[in-house]
């Protein structure tokens, strides 16, 4: 079993290759639907792809459960990228083709003020709590995975109640938009989403402590007229220059 699963991989890297030795001549658009925490990467490495391989990426970015809802809901794609267990779960709906799971990168949740403002200190899980504690404000989502990192985080800090008075929550989009518009103090989002928005400083991860990760899956359509440029979309963010721009976005390559 393992043989034959070494096999095929081998010779998804060889079709792979011999699509982007192809080039232009067989361009076309391949639709991408990508969870927001990488939206960053796919954006930076965009124009190399297209550069390289001719074809065009289609991309839609938003959370991993509502992309997934659209999915089910039946919005067409080539590549999703979402967290393993919604990829597992269009797996087994027969929606995700089996065996095309590819683990991309991780990332933790992070926190960010408004550009020129006092940083405050979370190098521990007790300077974080009373950073939490002394803003005014909180801004996160209630939709994204960091969300649901964010309330654990705040169990664990046994400062849920206090935080949650003063939240200032959107069901999705950029929780810094929201600080940089001056409408929270803190912004609470995984780290590439908070180093996305130009209008905070973003102070760091949160501590070892307190703090988790969300890894980002890309999978291919069961359906997808082409395989093998969904094939080559996910071999190129497995490859070593786009483990570097994974890096520079606040993610750690798989």
């Amino acid at each position: 079993m393992f043989d034959t699963a070494k096999r095929l991989r081998t010779l998804c890297v060889l079709a792979t290759a011999a699509y982007f030795s192809a080039g232009a001549a067989r361009a076309a658009d391949i639709t991408i639907l990508c969870s927001t925490g990488l939206k960053t990467v796919v954006e930076d490495l965009a124009s190399e792809f297209q550069a390289k391989t001719g074809d065009h990426l289609v991309v839609t970015y938003d959370t991993s459960a509502l992309l997934k809802s659209q999915i089910e809901a039946g919005k067409p794609f080539d590549v999703v990228v979402l967290t393993p267990p919604l990829i597992t779960a269009l797996i087994q709906q027969g929606i995700v083709a089996d065996g095309s799971a590819t683990t991309l990168a991780r990332t933790g949740i992070g926190l960010a003020v408004k550009k020129g403002a006092a940083r405050p200190d979370i190098g521990s899980a007790e300077a974080l709590k009373h950073a939490l504690t002394s803003a005014n404000s909180v801004a996160y989502s209630t939709s994204g995975v960091s969300g649901s990192m964010f309330s654990a985080a705040l169990q664990k800090l046994g400062i849920a109640d206090d935080v949650k008075a003063k939240a200032k929550t959107i069901p999705n989009g950029l929780t810094g938009d929201v600080v940089a518009r001056g409408e929270a103090d803190l912004a609470v989002q995984l780290m590439p989403e908070l180093m996305s928005v130009a209008g905070v400083d973003v102070v760091g991860p949160f501590p070892a402590e307190v703090q988790s990760y969300v890894v980002l899956t890309g999978g291919i359509s069961a359906v997808t007229a082409d395989r093998a440029r969904a094939e080559a979309f996910i071999t190129f963010l497995k490859a070593p220059p786009a483990a570097d721009a994974i890096r520079a976005k606040g993610l750690e390559p798989s």
